[in-house]
């Protein structure tokens, strides 16, 4: 049956999942040493092919570029779409704004730590009109893996004292009922958590930030400190 035949006769829900099997398939099938060509597709999509696959996505800045330079060690941003979002990495400090709907070509890496990124090679400035990215309110449960790369909202109960990870950032700890999960602040961001005098185990927060993943540990990573407030 053709690719063509089976998109059409999937659910709206199944489209993207047959979508990117059939990439991943194709893919496979490359002989050594083939030109891998980008494959235009959604985040979600994207996130699904092997490591080293080169792909063209198209989605809303949700990080500046350089926010968390701190924390990952480079100039990269975080984008997404309606169905997913990714930090990319790059060396080079880019002019972007939260909002902005940017094109981006790269190569899906692994950070080394867990963290599926796509390493910069091009981008432009994009017209396709996109729908307003919010950051989706959840547990601590649903913000780390399930929601990897998207910018999430969580709220809890602080459930350990702030602790220095310098010269990268600061951690702390919230818990609701689903479970724990780590905030870090990335000194780039320009928080200092210090002078929050209300970051203290037993206070209520709401947290706004980037799901990520490090060495298996779910994390919140807030942009600012707009993004931290005592409930």
């Amino acid at each position: 049956m053709a690719a063509q035949q089976l998109v059409e006769m999937a659910t709206a829900g199944q489209r993207l999942m047959v979508a990117g099997l059939l990439v991943v398939a194709v893919w496979l099938t490359m002989p050594d040493g083939a030109i891998a060509f980008p494959q235009t597709c959604f985040i979600h999509s994207a996130r699904h092919l092997p490591e080293g696959a080169a792909v063209t996505v198209t989605g809303r800045v949700t990080v500046p570029s350089g926010a968390f330079e701190s924390a990952n060690l480079d100039a990269g941003f975080a984008l997404q779409d309606v169905t997913g979002g990714i930090y990319v990495t790059t060396q080079e400090p880019l002019s972007l704004r939260v909002g902005d709907i940017i094109q981006v070509t790269g190569e899906l890496i692994n950070d080394g730590h867990g963290q599926q990124m796509l390493r910069l090679t091009d981008w432009v400035r994009s017209r396709r009109p996109l729908l307003p990215i919010s950051p989706r309110v959840t547990s601590t449960a649903q913000a780390g893996q399930v929601l990897d790369g998207q910018m999430v909202t969580v709220r809890g109960q602080i459930s350990q004292p702030l602790k220095a990870d310098a010269p990268y950032g600061d951690r702390l700890w919230i818990r609701d009922e689903t479970g724990e999960i780590q905030i870090y602040i990335a000194k780039t961001t320009g928080i200092a958590p210090e002078e929050l005098e209300y970051l203290t185990v037993g206070q209520r927060i709401e947290v706004t930030g980037f799901s990520s993943q490090f060495d298996k540990n779910d994390e919140v990573m807030p942009r600012s400190r707009a993004d931290i407030v005592a409930q």
